[in-house]
């Protein structure tokens, strides 16, 4: 395909068609948050974590999954672009038991680093938070599910990579759950 023009933040990039937006974004070093992305595997843009504005279009969108076009402006630092990760975040975190002294992630963890940079200094959530008992996923995805946010790199992962499509989800909402099929 041939190269198009997009505007990240106002700067010029060249970048080859059929590429997405997060690929146009990091081609001049602007970081998008994101955590179901991951680039050898098919696109799920589940998180939402990678939501820019593009200019004309009436809301934010996930970058991941939006292919560039000619002379698209992408805007990743604008008030609503804000708003709305710190509204997914919160989301996100629902029901994270959020014991990040002594998660054995030891400060290593993605979900905690964005949290700090992208989420609230509060919540709204007061329900208890869910419980979740851990699954036997095989010896190529280990799970601690009551950190699960359900990006669904594991199921993909199980699918496109070990080629073992062992892994689903069920429910919706609050009620999804990763399972063994």
């Amino acid at each position: 395909m041939a190269n198009t023009q997009v505007y990240v933040n106002d700067i010029p990039v060249e970048i080859k068609g059929g590429s997405t937006v997060l690929q146009a974004c990091e081609k001049v070093g602007v970081e998008i948050p994101r955590f179901c992305y991951h680039e050898r595997l098919l696109i799920a843009g589940n998180c939402r974590m990678c939501l820019v504005e593009i200019g004309g279009a009436p809301k934010p969108v996930a970058s991941c999954a939006m292919p560039v076009g000619p002379n698209m402006r992408v805007y990743t630092d604008t008030p609503l672009v804000k708003k709305a990760r710190e509204a997914v975040m919160e989301f996100l975190l629902i029901n994270h038991p959020l014991d990040c002294p002594i998660c054995d992630q030891g400060g290593e963890c993605d979900l905690q680093d964005q949290s700090m940079v992208f989420g609230s200094d509060s919540s709204r959530m007061y329900d208890p938070k869910r419980s979740t008992e851990d699954k036997n996923c095989g010896p190529l995805v280990k799970t601690i599910m009551t950190r699960c946010i359900h990006c669904t790199r594991c199921v993909r992962f199980s699918s496109e990579i070990a080629g073992e499509g062992i892994l689903g989800t069920t429910g919706r909402g609050k009620d999804t759950e990763i399972v063994r099929v």
